[in-house]
């Protein structure tokens, strides 16, 4: 997929790319944002774009600049504990952002859907995020 022109400008500035076009393959999941990997020459990357109108049957809005309130969350969280989140490596125009690629974490939401939520993780979460 082409990026439009404030993705593909703010992965140059962060210098995540240089003057190729980007290719930009969608993850699954993404209701309320655009998620996709893109391959960099310092290895793979998330860049995630928060939607106005999520992907949902009913009429549901939301305000993009959570997206700078994720950002937030995740610096935090990682000041807690670096393994508790992604990095954040740049933050893009519109409020979107890229985080490292971790190609072995299991997606939360999924594990919930399966029945593998784990009660002690959540509870750990909390307390690491309290601090």
């Amino acid at each position: 997929m082409l990026a439009d022109a404030g993705i593909v400008e703010g992965l140059r500035r962060a210098g995540l790319i240089g003057a190729e076009e980007p290719r930009l393959v969608p993850l699954a999941g993404g209701v309320s944002c655009d998620v996709w990997k893109l391959e960099t020459a310092q290895g793979p990357v998330v860049v995630k774009r928060p939607l106005a109108k999520l992907r949902v049957a009913a009429d549901w809005r939301a305000p993009v600049e959570r997206g700078a309130s994720e950002v937030r969350w995740l610096r935090r969280a990682r000041e807690v504990d670096p393994l508790m989140a992604p990095e954040v490596l740049a933050e893009l125009p519109g409020h979107g952002f890229v985080l490292r690629f971790l190609p072995d974490a299991p997606v939360w939401k999924d594990e919930l859907v399966a029945g593998h939520g784990a009660p002690g993780f959540a509870a750990a979460v909390d307390r690491k995020s309290v601090v």
